[in-house]
């Protein structure tokens, strides 16, 4: 892939509603933001930065050598955290920034240069993500599945969790990875705008680019990613696959 000029951020509170302290937890001897950081390491990131209101992932962060910027605890989402972070660094308006979240620890670095490489390839997007496609049947039904629909130019047209009795399943085999790469110019927009409707029913902070006419760019990740850790089940799932009980 031809090196694109792009900044990781990885937004990261401690204070998580269903696994508090997430952020620090030991998976294989290593805390999750450092097996994130792990992942962001092997890109071709220009830059890589840990976003977050608390001192104690501040501290962990710089310990690795980590450049961290402190940021406001009254975030609703990691993109609108990233934000701040692009007005502290006064970034121009064409910087490409992935937001690579800091509950990913099994993120392929191949995903991450990918969804940069897609927006620079997209100028006319403010933002690009990656899905891939669902293979466990028992995944369409489950609302922490995030279904995507795109047409064949790539153009994100829906996000759902629930899917309708009247939607054929054949048409929701995609599922949305949560990493994404904007503009600053397109940052900027998202996070000036308040929370909208749809956004806060669906607890889908993608649903507010929609409201605001943004364009979501979307392909097919190369490299199917592993769990993210959300929940103390998923904590215990990531523990297996990198070794450790």
């Amino acid at each position: 892939m031809k090196s694109i000029d792009y900044i990781i951020v990885i937004p990261a509170r401690f204070d998580s509603t269903r696994l508090p302290g997430k952020a620090l937890v030991d998976i294989s001897g290593k805390t999750l933001i450092e097996h994130v950081f792990s992942a962001a390491s092997r890109s071709q990131a220009r830059a890589i930065i840990v976003a977050t209101d608390s001192e104690k992932i501040k501290q962990v962060a710089e310990n690795l050598k980590v450049k961290t910027v402190m940021t406001s605890a009254n975030h609703v989402s990691g993109t609108d955290r990233i934000a701040e972070v692009a007005e502290i660094e006064d970034w121009k308006g064409d910087q490409i920034i992935v937001n690579l979240q800091g509950d990913c620890p099994l993120m392929p670095p191949e995903n991450i240069d990918q969804v940069a490489s897609l927006l620079f390839k997209n100028s006319d997007a403010g933002i690009a993500t990656l899905a891939t496609k669902i293979v466990d049947p028992e995944e369409i039904n489950d609302p922490n599945v995030v279904k995507v629909d795109f047409d064949s130019r790539g153009r994100a047209i829906s996000f759902r969790r629930k899917v309708g009795h009247s939607i054929d399943h054949q048409t929701c085999l995609w599922r949305h990875i949560g990493i994404y790469a904007y503009t600053t110019t397109a940052l900027k927009k998202f996070s000036q705008h308040p929370r909208t409707k749809f956004e806060i029913e669906t607890r889908l902070e993608q649903l507010r680019a929609f409201d605001l006419k943004m364009k979501i760019i979307i392909e097919e990740a190369v490299i199917p990613p592993g769990p993210d850790v959300d929940t103390e089940q998923d904590l215990q799932v990531v523990r297996s696959i990198l070794g450790t009980n």
